[in-house]
């Protein structure tokens, strides 16, 4: 009988590890995954800019053929972005909606700055992470909900 006890007591434990140890694990794939996601995002942009000191005038949407040149080693494109200048700024966005992990990531990444944020869909304004109405009407072309980040 005393081993049926210990086999049950080890059960109890081991079942209660892994009811704390599965959920810490899966919050660590999706704060990875965003990190991940955001450092491309920044990439991406940074080769944009790049691509803007060469060329001041460019106007519209930038094409993937025109910013080879720019990409860092071993920058992998993710499809997820792209970009649009209009007006003389630059803004570069996602195609869909992210997950809020991953708009946190790139606004932390970028030291919080206001410049970052989602496309209101209400207003079409800029809206930081933490819920500011910045103020700045976003180009049409961007979806509702996208994640930007505006500058040159």
């Amino acid at each position: 009988m005393t081993p049926l006890w210990i086999v049950a007591l080890f059960t109890a434990i081991f079942t209660l590890y892994l009811s704390v140890q599965i959920p810490k694990e899966e919050k660590f794939a999706t704060e990875v995954a965003a990190d991940v996601s955001a450092t491309n995002f920044v990439a991406y942009r940074k080769a944009l800019q790049k691509y803007l000191e060469v060329n001041p005038g460019a106007t519209g949407t930038i094409s993937d053929a025109s910013l080879a040149p720019y990409w860092l080693p071993g920058y992998i494109r993710d499809t997820n972005w792209t970009n649009v200048i209009s007006g003389g700024t630059l803004f570069v966005y996602s195609t869909t909606t992210l997950k809020h992990n991953t708009v946190n990531s790139i606004y932390h990444k970028s030291m919080e700055s206001s410049l970052v944020g989602t496309k209101n869909t209400g207003t079409g304004h800029l809206q930081s992470p933490n819920g500011f109405d910045t103020g700045i009407t976003l180009p049409a072309a961007i979806p509702n909900n996208a994640l930007v980040i505006l500058g040159k």
